[in-house]
């Protein structure tokens, strides 16, 4: 089964896709289930968001459908109340029709994979296959997708209506979501940044991170942990309440500095999939963010480090969630 594919012994699932739209605005589109939840198991969240980030639309819808329909291989259909989202022939598909919103994309192409040489590459690596609190897969970093969009409150600019939108495709799923977490996302032309990570266990600080720049670097645990405060080589710093995530990562031969900012009025928040079900307002994103990526190199474990590489993004995306997202600061 692939990593994309729908795991049916998981305590929830959470399919996430970012659409960048031809004006800049975004659409995030996220499908969830926690099936074991007594109530409001299955979310389907859809927000806008205006290209400078301060202005959002949302809407939560909660079904009462979720069935799920294997073909061939790895393809797939998972349809709900008010619409349905799938995998065919290596592409994913989105259709959704409400009082509101009519929404239909499909990818055009297959996109580039988290490694752009690996097309079944995945943050984790085999460890994806292992029985952890949370997993993270990536299925496109970019990609092409033809789309339609109305949303009857929202005035959307003529270019917006129908075209060709890049989106970010991505899931989680296992138990539940940390109790303290922050993610990352952004592109410019073929450069990108994806990151998450958070606390898993209590004392645990650990990231899965992958820059495709001049050359694609990645990096997970052990390298990109700390325990207890003692890093194994990762920096971090999260302050919510300023929109701050910085991230350094030290590997023996590679160094990778990464610094993030937001302004925390251009928040949206969502609610999470916990075991227990989706909790409201457990995570907040911005998706005007100023994010800055430094690649180092050294020959040798003892030697100085060298700047090789530096980008500038905007209109990054920005994660808070569970803990480091500081509700009572605000």
């Amino acid at each position: 089964m692939s990593h994309y594919s729908p795991h049916s012994s998981a305590t929830f699932e959470g399919y996430y896709n970012r659409f960048r739209l031809p004006s800049g605005a975004s659409v995030c589109l996220i499908v969830s289930s926690v099936p074991g939840a007594q109530n409001r198991p299955y979310m389907i969240s859809f927000t806008h968001v205006t290209r400078d980030g301060k202005k959002y639309w949302q809407k939560e819808y909660w079904s009462e459908q979720w069935d799920i329909t294997r073909g061939k291989g790895d393809d797939y259909t998972i349809e709900w109340d008010d619409g349905k989202f799938g995998f065919r022939d290596g592409k994913v598909f989105w259709q959704m029709k409400t009082e509101e919103v009519e929404f239909t994309a499909g990818q055009t192409d297959r996109g580039i994979p988290w490694d752009p040489q690996d097309p079944n590459s995945t943050p984790a690596g085999i460890v994806a296959r292992f029985p952890l609190p949370i997993q993270w897969h990536i299925h496109t970093v970019d990609s092409d997708s033809h789309f339609t969009l109305k949303i009857s409150e929202v005035q959307l600019p003529p270019e917006d209506h129908e075209g060709i939108a890049k989106v970010h495709v991505e899931k989680n799923w296992a138990v539940s979501f940390p109790k303290s977490y922050v993610w990352m996302q952004v592109r410019n032309g073929n450069k990108g940044l994806s990151l998450a990570g958070g606390s898993l266990l209590p004392g645990v600080q650990a990231y899965l991170v992958g820059y495709q720049g001049d050359s694609f670097i990645s990096f997970m645990p052990p390298t990109s942990t700390s325990i207890f405060g003692l890093s194994l080589g990762l920096y971090s710093n999260v302050v919510s309440t300023n929109g701050i995530i910085d991230i350094d990562i030290v590997g023996w031969f590679k160094r990778l500095k990464i610094i993030g900012r937001c302004d925390p009025s251009t928040y949206f928040s969502f609610a999470a999939p916990l075991n227990t079900g989706h909790a409201p307002d457990y995570t907040v994103q911005s998706y005007a963010a100023d994010i800055t990526v430094e690649v180092f190199e050294r020959s040798w474990p003892w030697s100085g480090w060298t700047r090789v590489e530096k980008e500038d993004f905007k209109e990054g995306g920005m994660e808070f969630g569970g803990e480091a997202y500081e509700r009572h600061e605000e």
